[in-house]
């Protein structure tokens, strides 16, 4: 498989007409089809970005056919492009029910040397990333982002990215590289009719490859500015006929960073730091206790001396498909990923971990529009200390999920209903350095279930969604949506939808480890029957849409004291929003 000059092409879709069969070239170009029925078979290639072709070929019992295609580029047609995570099933970009783009591996492909998975997200329409460190960054849609938001939901392969305790993604300790992550759809507006808690302004779904999509061996190595290396090795076959997959990769990333001390006592370390980007520095919050990591400090000025350890990161995962003859997939998979030295700002100050450790595995059942899944994710942070205090934090979690769907076509496909639940357990403990004593080494847990039916009459399709979601940490909550779309056209579609979505707030919120010392257990709390709940905040969003841009709009947020923060929109996406914040309480 090539293009016209006779570049090898890779990622591109080639599948037998009609029989289900399909597999991904390789980075060589090269693909094998197994299990293809002896006789005449069209052949199908496809890639976004080149228009498609088909070839005839002969197979011959017991002997091998070769097929060769030339693909062209053409400009990417909208109306060919299909997207899975706005209604969790299967439909045409164009026709979705709300803002949704997709990340082409040509745009990932360039950041793979650092593998910094949030730069793929920067030019992603409405979508604002923040930097703090090499790999310290914060995604959020449509404005409003911080030094800690989570406020965009992230998924793998359905499994939530994001850490139990604080409810934010370490992008840095990821067990697969860039390239191997297959394609990412990034969905902007309220998303909890579907997915639930904290897909308050947006889902970013990333979904893998299976094995047989990328058989063979690749070896990646690599080296850049700050002292960056990588070395990534990835192997994919297949065997039993086509029937069984298997994909195992190992990696290694080594970068200085840009980060730096803060503790010199005059804040000239601070200074220095500002002085390339800014003639004023902003204020200086105060010298901090604790150099970073490798460092040590001059006594009489508290200048940090040597030079900071380097972000190292050892990650790997394996992974196991089984196709069935009814053309379902049976997957095991599973990984770790152990990062040295990163350093998280958040609202309070800069934490440093010495070591951080996210292993993880998913177990699932997918049969086209019905599925199962159950997955584990991990973390472990045995040695982090906050670098304006000196005190140390310690956190270990785990959350286990399971949750099963299942989409079913009705009147002709005019129709469709999508069902499905899901139940969660959280486990968290800080020994008390984060939450206090009286509500740590705690379990939550969490229950949700949603449907969505559409219909469609001529070039009108109507959508109605609603979730129920529970917990033990807040009230159950119910979140709806509505949606019409019009389609005069295969290229354009005039869109009008109200969503409704909400916030969950974070364990740190709800029971800090210096409030908690404060006040001491409270009744009803965890020591005495059912733990306190908390009004959660709410999104509520009306959006209308014609073809690829959102026609008018100026966003207001209203916050929980009642003012109002208006702000004018940029670029082509406009929207109109009215966000509503719910009552700020405390445990009682």
């Amino acid at each position: 498989m090539t293009e016209p000059d006779g570049r090898p092409l890779s990622g591109v879709v080639v599948a037998v007409q009609d029989l289900g069969l399909s597999v991904a070239t390789d980075a060589t170009g090269r693909y094998v089809l197994s299990r293809v029925p002896a006789g005449q078979q069209l052949l199908q290639f496809r890639r976004i970005g080149f228009a498609a072709r088909d070839v005839t070929v002969i197979v011959t019992a017991g002997r091998p056919a070769t097929a060769d295609a030339v693909l062209d580029p053409q400009p990417i047609d909208l109306g060919t492009v299909v997207v899975e995570g706005v209604s969790r099933a299967p439909e045409r970009m164009i026709d979705a029910p709300a803002a949704v783009d997709v990340v082409r591996p040509a745009t990932a492909e360039p950041l793979s040397i650092t593998g910094q998975v949030p730069l793929a997200l920067a030019r992603v329409p409405g979508l604002d990333v923040t930097q703090s460190g090499m790999n310290d960054f914060n995604v959020n849609a449509r404005g409003f982002n911080t030094m800690l938001t989570r406020k965009m939901l992230v998924l793998q392969d359905g499994r939530d990215l994001a850490t139990a305790l604080v409810i934010r993604q370490t992008w840095g300790a990821l067990a697969e590289p860039l390239e191997d992550l297959g394609r990412i759809e990034v969905i902007r507006g309220p998303g909890s009719a579907l997915y639930g808690a904290n897909a308050y302004n947006g889902v970013i779904n990333i979904t893998t490859p299976p094995a047989r999509d990328v058989v063979g061996t690749t070896l990646t190595v690599g080296g850049g500015e700050l002292g960056t290396a990588r070395a990534d090795l990835r192997h994919a076959s297949v065997s039993l006929n086509g029937r069984l997959g298997v994909r195992v990769n190992l990696g290694y990333t080594r970068s200085d960073d840009w980060t730096r001390s803060r503790t010199a006592k005059d804040g000239s370390d601070w200074k220095e730091e500002y002085a390339p980007t800014a003639a004023t520095p902003p204020t200086s919050p105060g010298p901090e206790r604790v150099a970073l990591n490798g460092q040590t400090t001059d006594a009489a000025t508290g200048r940090a001396l040597d030079t900071p350890d380097p972000l190292v990161t050892v990650y790997g995962s394996a992974r196991v498909d089984y196709y069935a003859a009814n053309r379902s997939i049976v997957t095991f998979e599973g990984g770790a990923a152990q990062e040295e030295n990163p350093v998280f700002t958040i609202g309070s100050g800069r934490n440093q971990a010495r070591r951080l450790v996210r292993p993880w595995a998913r177990l699932a059942w997918d049969a086209g529009g019905s599925g199962v899944s159950a997955w584990y994710s991990g973390l472990s942070l045995p040695e982090m200390v906050r670098l304006a205090s000196g005190e140390p934090v310690y956190t270990s979690e785990a959350a286990f999920h399971l949750e099963g769907r299942t989409s079913q076509s009705f009147a002709r496909e005019a129709g469709r209903l999508v069902v499905g639940a899901s139940v969660q357990d959280n486990e968290v403990n800080s020994n008390g350095t984060i939450l206090g004593l009286a509500y740590d080494d705690r379990s939550d847990q969490y229950y949700g279930a949603f449907a969505q039916l559409e219909y469609r009459v001529g070039l009108v399709r109507v959508i109605g969604a609603v979730r129920w979601d529970d917990a033990n940490l807040y009230a159950p909550q119910l979140s709806p949506k509505a949606a019409f779309v019009f389609t005069p056209t295969k290229n354009h579609a005039l869109r009008v939808s109200v969503n409704r979505a909400f916030l969950t707030p974070s364990l740190p919120t709800l029971f800090a480890a210096s409030a908690a010392r404060d006040r001491g257990p409270t009744p009803g709390g965890p020591l005495g029957g059912s733990r306190p709940r908390r009004r959660p905040d709410r999104n509520v969003v009306h959006q209308f849409r014609r073809g690829p841009r959102v026609l008018v709009g100026q966003p207001c947020a209203r916050t929980a004291n009642g003012d109002e923060l208006r702000g004018g929109l940029q670029g082509s996406n406009r929207l109109a929003r009215i966000h509503h914040a719910g009552r700020v309480c405390r445990p009682n």
